[in-house]
């Protein structure tokens, strides 16, 4: 009795999954977002979407985007703040600072800084002492836009507009 040819493209009999599974390496180029990586580098160059507004409460929100680990917060006054997770002081995570009416305060040692960055008190220093003025922490400029926070990681001097797209208000 013969047995009729099995299809050539039947899935069973010669298992060729197992044969055909190398999966090919990642691209470093394109798969790679850091600070410093080419696709990294390119994506800062646009305003990314960093949190929906309903997200951000009255404690700071940790975010994690293009491999940089950041906290948002929206001060008393209204303004978004992206600062970089560890204070300039003495490395604590500004994930557990207070936010003030002005900026958010680190809450070991009390250095409160503003949205940009810029120091406003070192509690613990001495009277007269210039290290405000002299340290700048990590901030990105950060704007709400329909339910969205967004933020631009780039170089200040190639910040471009924000973009208002028609399709922001398809929801």
């Amino acid at each position: 009795m013969n047995t009729p040819p099995k299809p050539k493209n039947e899935p069973h009999g010669n298992n060729r999954g197992y044969h055909q599974r190398e999966v090919p390496g990642e691209d470093g180029e394109l798969a790679h977002v850091g600070p410093g990586t080419a696709c990294g580098e390119y994506m800062r160059r646009y305003w990314q979407p960093v949190a929906m507004t309903s997200e951000v409460g009255d404690l700071p929100l940790l975010v994690r985007i293009l491999g940089e680990d950041l906290v948002l917060f929206q001060d008393g006054g209204g303004c978004y703040g992206l600062l970089h997770r560890h204070c300039s002081h003495r490395g604590a995570s500004l994930e557990f600072g207070i936010v003030r009416e002005r900026g958010i305060s680190c809450c070991y040692h009390g250095w409160h800084y503003d949205v940009d960055g810029r120091v406003l008190e070192t509690p613990d220093e001495p009277a007269g002492s210039p290290i405000k003025d002299e340290v700048i922490h990590r901030a990105y400029p950060a704007r709400e836009y329909d339910g969205l926070v967004f933020a631009y990681l780039g170089p200040p001097e190639d910040m471009p507009e924000f973009p208002t797209l028609d399709t922001y208000g398809l929801a």
